[in-house]
């Protein structure tokens, strides 16, 4: 039985997820429906795979391409491709069903894939997927979104109007193609990775490890996969131990699981941002201390792997919304003022209740004027550029004080009334002004360290 599966599986072009289909528009698929078949869709296709096997068209032609330059999920695979250019405005069933049944006259394809850029009709769909199905073989759809989206990850084609980039650079319009870095590796070079924060988890029925790994961001899947294997076993032949006691429990046994998050760099792992995470788990471990498996989207051995499908949009959100430390100190400081003083306003106001020298009923009154200026600059508070690494602490210490003023002001407005006693809005109070001074001399101190 076949089985659809999504482009990004196939490896060599996983680039596409850096691509949002928000980002499609109707300027770029116009310009994908006017791509032409041979001259640029198959060899576009053919340089994103890396096969440099162009062969002629003709009534010999089994299909458009016919590869083992693919792989799905790390496994090699025979790959065919059935593709329709600008000349087919709609891709009927009559036009292209003889190509699918000419693909079953090839045994162990592994991927068929049909790739159009006018609208797929129906029933060229449902006999297309029927076929893959009958076979026994993965199949995938490629439309003109997908198309426009593949070749723009892989710089085929313009991201501003979708048109092909000349030999030169440069699209239809005159933008020109980013250029980028050149990059070399010598012949037999070592992967180059580096563990970091292994830790023993281990208990009382099973070794276990965990640890980061953080390596080179131009490495491809195949040299990920090589580095995972290689970790992990090196992991399962370690002997670090927290304490005395798990050394005597596990001495020199290798390691019966071992937890892997692969980071390209000190901001992945900072963000949590992992490429992916692994696990490998000891077969002959115990049913009772086998922990949870991983459900990867794929194995190396015994080692699951689960991809982290949103890593670069999340990677490129965090570092557009990244500022340099003068950036940051720009956005912060306004608001860290003004909220201090506004605090000390309120300070000030409960202690004029609490001596006497304004009711309550005067106190709510005050204190809710100046509560909607306190929100708002707390909530701005949280749309401040990402500090970098130094100024880590400081921002975390002037969050803590911004939380500790918006609570300073919530006990009295109209919600904290609703929500707590007098007596209990008191001691809340109390506790949160003390609060206040301790987050006042954490700020200082950080901010020191700062400069």
């Amino acid at each position: 039985m076949g089985s659809l599966i999504k482009i990004h599986d196939i490896d060599e072009f996983s680039e596409i997820k850096a691509i949002p289909d928000a980002s499609i528009n109707d300027d770029i698929l116009t310009n994908i429906r006017n791509l032409d078949e041979e001259k640029e869709l198959e060899r576009f296709a053919r340089e994103i795979l890396y096969d440099p096997n162009n062969t002629p068209h003709g009534p010999t032609e089994i299909a458009d391409i016919l590869t083992s330059h693919c792989h799905i999920k790390g496994n090699k695979s025979l790959a065919a491709f059935v593709l329709k250019g600008k000349s087919y405005k709609n891709v009927s069933s009559r036009k292209v069903t003889h190509q699918f049944v000419k693909i079953r006259q090839v045994s162990g394809i592994d991927l068929m894939v049909f790739g159009a850029v006018g609208n797929i009709q129906d029933d060229a769909q449902k006999d297309f997927i029927q076929i893959a199905m009958d076979y026994g073989c993965y199949y995938l759809i490629i439309d003109a979104q997908d198309w426009a989206r593949l070749l723009i990850a892989y710089e085929k084609v313009c991201p501003k109007d979708g048109s092909p980039y000349d030999e030169t650079g440069s699209c239809l319009k005159g933008h020109m193609m980013d250029q980028g870095l050149t990059l070399e590796m010598k012949v037999r070079e070592k992967h180059n990775y580096s563990i970091t924060l292994q830790k023993d988890i281990s208990h009382g029925g099973a070794k276990r490890y965990s640890a980061i790994i953080i390596t080179d961001r131009h490495y491809p899947k195949d040299i990920l996969r090589t580095i995972i294997e290689e970790a992990t076993n090196k992991l399962r032949g370690s002997n670090y131990y927290r304490n005395e006691q798990v050394k005597a429990r596990w001495g020199k046994s290798p390691a019966h699981v071992v937890w892997l998050y692969i980071a390209y760099d000190q901001n992945d792992v900072k963000n949590a941002n992992w490429v992916c995470r692994t696990s490998f788990i000891d077969q002959t471990l115990d049913e009772s201390m086998r922990p949870l498996g991983l459900q990867g989207d794929e194995k190396v051995g015994a080692i699951d792997i689960k991809w982290n499908s949103d890593y670069k949009v999340r990677k490129d959100f965090l570092e557009s919304h990244s500022g340099t430390k003068d950036e940051f100190l720009e956005h912060l400081i306004p608001i860290l003022k003004e909220m201090r003083d506004l605090a000390e306003k309120g300070i000030m106001l409960f202690s004029a209740f609490k001596s006497e020298k304004i009711s309550e009923d005067g106190l709510i009154n005050r204190l809710q004027e100046i509560e909607p200026r306190v929100s708002s600059l707390y909530y701005l508070s949280g749309n401040i550029p990402i500090p970098p690494d130094d100024c880590n602490d400081y921002d975390q210490a002037a969050q803590n004080l911004f939380a500790t003023i918006h609570n300073i002001f919530m006990y009295y407005s109209e919600t904290g009334l609703k929500t707590w006693p007098k007596k209990n809005r008191e001691w809340l109070m109390q506790n949160t002004i003390k609060r206040f001074s301790e987050d006042i001399q954490r700020i200082k101190f950080e901010e020191f360290k700062i400069h």
